[in-house]
């Protein structure tokens, strides 16, 4: 993987630690690129949509808080960056195959053969 890359991955997860900003836009002016050219070359490279590789990073720490924590799953949402918690449920649901209350419940991720294909290549 290119150093443009691994920076950008580095980037998305301390964005993630210190709760801030993760869309397409934070991320590139962060690095100092427009959004066509860090969004171009990622393309490239992994073949993914940028925005899909963030939003799924997003769902991933918002998994972690739910197994973690006793925030409202409307506080998790605009946590992890969903301004609609609407929004958030039916994402979280299409990626990991129940809801946010049912995972808080379960406790483990049950992984729909959709989402297993879009496990990322990257970090």
């Amino acid at each position: 993987m290119d150093g443009l890359l691994r920076s950008l991955i580095k980037t998305v997860r301390r964005r993630l630690r210190d709760d801030e900003e993760v869309t397409v836009e934070a991320v590139t002016k962060e690095l100092g690129y427009t959004r066509q050219y860090i969004s171009g070359r990622f393309h490239r490279v992994t073949g993914r949509l940028l925005s899909h590789f963030l939003k799924e990073k997003r769902l991933e720490k918002a998994a972690r808080l739910l197994r973690g924590g006793n925030l409202r799953v409307s506080q998790i949402a605009r946590r992890c960056g969903f301004d609609s918690e609407n929004y958030f449920r039916q994402q979280f649901r299409e990626r990991y195959g129940m809801s946010p209350r049912q995972f808080r419940s379960n406790g483990h991720l049950r992984m729909t053969p959709m989402a297993a294909r879009l496990r990322p290549a990257v970090a």
